[in-house]
């Protein structure tokens, strides 16, 4: 069994990653800013992530999971807004892969999954930051990939469209404040995108992040958990 870190672990996406590989028999350590985590922990900062590093020492498998979106016409956004995005879903992955993966590879073994998003793949209207984000994780992704590809390390991308956690409820809100739709209806909007007409679960998540963390084979990808609703 393998011990691996979840960052942003604690609710959400990485909550279910965790759940479900704790239930599988690893070792699950969670990191997040609030107290309910394994250790608490800014990965935006690259002091805290140092100490992080030095307090669970290395791990087979990290799991790169925090982030957030503000939702936004691209007018409307700010150079705070941006830079907030690029800090939680650029930064941390950066920080985070820098700070473990020397273990990795003096180890010649190591998985590092990136919870990215069909975002990264496409485009959609009033989340361009976060979009933008998503592209460089991706990118991040595929570049690392083959650095590290004779070095028992791989680094892949978890890609799920729509997910029913805690932040798309949040952007129903600012969006149905917006445009006087009801929250639900806004949740509705998001669900349809789907082709299968459905949300995609953390559970099916989880289940694609285990198959990475099992199959050496795979590296540099980008996998798309959608329904279809796009196929790159």
């Amino acid at each position: 069994m393998s011990k691996i870190l979840v960052t942003g672990g604690t609710k959400g996406i990485g909550a279910g990653i965790a759940e479900a590989l704790r239930t599988a028999g690893h070792e699950v350590i969670t990191c997040a800013r609030g107290d309910d985590a394994t250790i608490r922990c800014d990965v935006t900062d690259a002091s805290e992530v140092a100490r992080m590093r030095e307090t669970i020492g290395p791990v087979d498998v990290l799991i790169n999971n925090a982030g957030g979106v503000r939702t936004a016409p691209f007018q409307k956004i700010t150079e705070a807004d941006w830079d907030w995005h690029f800090q939680l879903n650029v930064k941390s992955v950066f920080l985070c892969i820098k700070a473990f993966l020397p273990w990795m590879i003096e180890k010649q073994y190591g998985r590092i999954i990136n919870v990215a998003s069909t975002a990264g793949k496409i485009g959609v209207p009033y989340i361009s930051a976060y979009v933008a984000t998503k592209h460089a994780v991706i990118g991040l992704t595929r570049s690392l990939a083959l650095e590290v590809a004779d070095k028992g390390v791989t680094v892949n991308a978890v890609c799920p469209s729509f997910v029913d956690t805690p932040m798309l409820r949040e952007s129903s809100e600012i969006v149905s404040r917006k445009t006087g739709k009801s929250v639900e209806e806004m949740v509705d909007v998001f669900r349809m995108r789907n082709p299968q007409r459905r949300f995609v679960t953390t559970g099916e998540i989880a289940l694609a992040v285990e198959f990475l963390i099992e199959n050496g084979a795979i590296n540099g990808q980008a996998l798309s958990l959608c329904g279809g609703e796009t196929f790159s």
